[in-house]
């Protein structure tokens, strides 16, 4: 069974800046999971925000150039004064650029796939793949997001239903029916069930998040879309701990099947 890609979804603007840049700032350990494994010289934060990530790279390692690209102007605005000795851009050639001039850069795609399906049509995320993330400009291509198995898709319903039946009770019903509005059913099938909990405490900017896609890929289709010339030094599937542990104390469940990737690709 194939994932649905919902296409250039219109965007929703962000009802509560504070909200989602706290949202993005938790979990830095793990999302910086990849600097004491690689010898980079130049890092692009891909969809930087406010910057508070490359922050934290400059204190750990203030010898690494760093770029972050937005294509929002008021994020890189909180990014130029929130990080020093960085340089910010909404210009990809600004990007091309710079990587140029770095024999071991790296791209850092930090939970902001799922953002890129969810705001582009089809045409816009080949480009995405085949001319950002694997377009010749980067020695590394480091992700970390929200990217399951196939095998999320075939949990067999007996083997959760009883859980879909406490998260329905538990939940919120009116932010609850205007997710299964867009996706359906949580009782359905089992992906679907995991959708709406990683995303149901992100009531702050609810209109934007519910309209998200945050599992529009699997891991089998990403592997697939690494070209020849790139091969993965790293990779680990899990389950995120925080939201594991959130999920249990609201609901009284547990996820089942890893929900994150953390991967390192080099070229070779």
């Amino acid at each position: 069974m194939k994932f649905n890609i919902f296409e250039k979804v219109k965007e929703s603007p962000i009802s509560s800046i504070e909200t989602y840049i706290g949202g993005m700032s938790k979990g830095f350990e793990d999302k910086l999971f990849f600097l004491p494994k690689i010898d980079t010289d130049f890092i692009v934060d891909f969809g930087c925000a406010d910057g508070k990530i490359l922050s934290v790279i400059k204190q750990k390692n203030p010898k690494i150039s760093l770029m972050g690209y937005d294509v929002s102007k008021e994020m890189l605005n909180r990014a130029i004064v929130n990080v020093k000795g960085a340089t910010f851009t909404d210009k990809w050639n600004d990007v091309m650029s710079a990587a140029y001039n770095h024999e071991k850069s790296t791209l850092l795609l930090s939970s902001v796939i799922h953002e890129v399906y969810s705001y582009s049509d089809s045409k816009e995320i080949k480009k995405f793949w085949n001319e950002k993330v694997f377009g010749g400009l980067f020695k590394y291509i480091v992700i970390r997001d929200m990217i399951p198995s196939c095998q999320l898709q075939r949990e067999d319903f007996l083997d959760f239903k009883e859980d879909a039946k406490k998260v329905n009770k538990r939940s919120n019903k009116e932010y609850l029916n205007s997710f299964e509005n867009i996706w359906g059913l949580i009782d359905n099938d089992y992906r679907t069930f995991i959708h709406w909990l990683l995303k149901y405490s992100y009531t702050d900017n609810w209109e934007r998040e519910v309209k998200e896609n945050y599992l529009p890929l699997t891991l089998e289709t990403l592997y697939k879309k690494i070209p020849s010339n790139y091969r993965i030094i790293y990779k680990h599937n899990y389950i995120f701990e925080p939201i594991q542990r959130k999920v249990i104390m609201n609901f009284g469940v547990k996820i089942n099947h890893t929900t994150h990737t953390k991967m390192i690709i080099e070229k070779l």
